[in-house]
């Protein structure tokens, strides 16, 4: 079962933003001075810079003919002559941002860390707030309620224990504040779409973030494992990239969704669909050590023998070809759709978080050191 909640006006009071700078760090401190940290990172608006650019960025996309990268401290920069010169986006927050994504040219969404999730109707020049973690608790709370009260009436005794445990991390959680980061997000119209984080959470809005709904009980997700990224197959199926080796898949808009399980205990941090022929899709998912891992339409997973050892981080197409980049900025291409994959670049000179195809032949990498863009010959 899903539930509603109305997001706050963007002039919503200070102590609606009271949300934390950073979900690792806030477990070192208290909890009343780790939600004081956090209202002042959302009260304070992003500083302007003129090295916007060279900062810690983590995610990058195309709107339209514009990038436009996210990142540390609410910096959000794009650039409109293909990566040459960047300009900085006015964001009415601090927190670190994680991914960034246009479902057109306009209209862009971004989230971040504390639960934060922001959105353009200017093509990214300007941003305000729709969502945060205060929203994000509220809903987590509700569903771990609604799980227990389910549990207790089909009498199952395991079910009622899961979600007791869970009604108890809910309630830890809100105590704390507000700071779960979110961590990716798919968006298939400009107000339709979902955004995914850390301990299995998954919101949606059908209304450009007016109200949100979480859909984690959905998730065949017990133990609350990170949820890092979600896309959307041509076909329109959904998926998630999530801890423990698993990929959640849902056929009907996300009401109800599979699991699938690859075997392997390391995070995953992306899944791919390339279409078949046929009318079906094969699967690839990669991740935490260079693992990559390929299924074709119902059969079981198969473990691809990867060109690194490093975590993949992102994927694109080239030519029609996955094409997948770890941390360290090193490409390992696939002719034989995902079958097996060969050796492109090798790494940088800087750590790499996102990617994005910038044309053919050309990406956008983001990561320490801001922005690059790299050739597909360097």
């Amino acid at each position: 079962m899903s539930h509603r909640i109305t997001a706050p006006p963007a002039r919503a009071s200070l102590a609606r933003r009271a949300l934390l700078a950073h979900v690792m760090a806030a477990l070192a401190v208290a909890p009343g001075a780790a939600r004081a940290a956090a209202r002042d990172l959302l009260a304070i608006p992003a500083l302007p810079s003129a090295k916007a650019a060279k900062a810690l960025l983590l995610g990058v996309c195309l709107a339209g003919r514009r990038a436009v990268a996210v990142g540390e401290r609410g910096v959000i920069v794009f650039s409109d002559d293909d990566g040459t010169t960047w300009r900085q986006a006015s964001v009415p927050v601090s927190v670190t941002l994680t991914a960034v994504q246009f479902p057109t040219p306009e209209v862009g969404w971004a989230v971040g860390h504390d639960g934060v999730v922001l959105r353009s109707q200017d093509g990214g020049l300007r941003w305000t707030r729709r969502f945060d973690g205060t929203i994000a608790n509220a809903l987590m709370a509700d569903d771990a309620r609604q799980r227990l009260e389910t549990a207790r009436a089909s009498g199952d005794a395991a079910a009622v224990e899961a979600a007791e445990t869970a009604v108890e991390d809910a309630a830890a959680g809100g105590a704390f504040g507000p700071s779960r980061p979110l961590l990716g997000l798919w968006f298939r119209t400009p107000d339709d779409g979902f955004v995914v984080g850390s301990y299995g959470q998954i919101f949606r809005t059908r209304d450009g973030g007016e109200r949100w709904e979480s859909l984690g009980s959905a998730l065949n997700n017990p133990d609350g494992l990170h949820c890092n990224a979600i896309t959307a197959t041509p076909t329109g199926v959904l998926l998630i990239a999530g801890e423990g080796g698993r990929v959640y898949r849902s056929a009907d808009d996300g009401a109800r969704w599979e699991r699938l399980d690859t075997g392997s205990p390391g995070a995953l941090y992306g899944v791919r669909a390339l279409p078949e022929a046929g009318g079906g899709e094969t699967l690839l998912a990669f991740g935490f050590g260079g693992r990559i891992f390929r299924r074709e339409g119902a059969a079981a997973w198969i473990p691809v023998a990867s060109p690194t050892a490093r975590s993949l981080i992102g994927g694109v197409t080239q030519g029609g070809a996955p094409l997948l980049v770890d941390a360290a900025g090193s490409w390992c291409l696939s002719k034989d759709r995902g079958a097996s994959f060969q050796p492109l670049r090798a790494a940088g000179s800087a750590p790499v978080a996102g990617v994005a195809a910038l044309r053919e032949g050309a990406l956008l990498q983001v990561g320490a050191g801001g922005v690059r863009v790299v050739p597909l010959a360097a």
